[in-house]
């Protein structure tokens, strides 16, 4: 049996922020934490100590790098910002409801429901797309670094995408797997392949809201 170290990515979704709590579409603005959200980054550091890991990359929005310090810092590690971990770009929806959205297309819920992926508004990216910037930052840290454990922050639906395509799964894959919960961790193992370990883990007590199916 090989008993050298296991590479490991360990996904976390950013914590509660108030559009989160609100059911408001955040896409790329930089909403910060809030009261939830930090009691929630809070307890989620304290238990990612136990898995000792080498490093911390994240995205670079305020919800995400806070999140992503606070896990650092119990760990006594640094943070690397990466710009491609960023949430997926929602252009002209950033800010509003999905009631909001659906009322001007009405094609939106039916997309919802069906799994077809489509364009966030005109001016934003569709899901693979974002999946795609995400899944080719794990190719690189999976490969920069064998036998560590890399903890990555990031954003609901493009950490679900990415990991996806990191997979193999496709965009088929994303369309089957919960949204991710708030301030959630998903470990991916590496052992002769890659698999998915454990999925949206959460600190019972620190859920605050669940994620939605569409992206926030």
């Amino acid at each position: 049996m090989d008993a050298s170290p296991r590479t490991k990515l360990v996904l976390v979704r950013h914590g509660q922020t108030d559009s989160n709590a609100a059911g408001r579409f955040q896409g790329q603005q930089d909403v910060p934490l809030n009261r939830i959200g930090r009691s929630q980054v809070d307890a989620v550091a304290g238990r990612l100590v136990r898995l000792k890991a080498a490093r911390v990359v994240t995205s670079d929005l305020l919800r995400a790098s806070a999140t992503a310090e606070a896990i650092a810092g119990a760990s006594g590690l640094g943070v690397s910002v990466d710009r491609r971990l960023r949430e997926i770009d929602v252009g002209s929806w950033q800010g509003r409801t999905s009631a909001e959205v659906a009322a001007e297309n009405p094609w939106f819920e039916d997309a919802l429901r069906s799994g077809r992926d489509f364009r966030r508004s005109d001016t934003g990216e569709t899901a693979e797309e974002a999946g795609a910037r995400v899944a080719s930052v794990l190719v690189e840290l999976a490969a920069a670094h064998p036998g560590e454990t890399t903890i990555v922050v990031g954003h609901g639906l493009a950490l679900r995408v990415g990991l996806c395509l990191f997979l193999g799964l496709g965009m088929e894959g994303s369309f089957a797997l919960s949204g991710l919960w708030n301030c959630s961790w998903t470990i991916l193992d590496h052992n002769q392949r890659w698999r998915l370990l454990s999925y949206n883990n959460v600190v019972i007590g620190h859920t605050g809201q669940p994620a939605s199916a569409s992206s926030r």
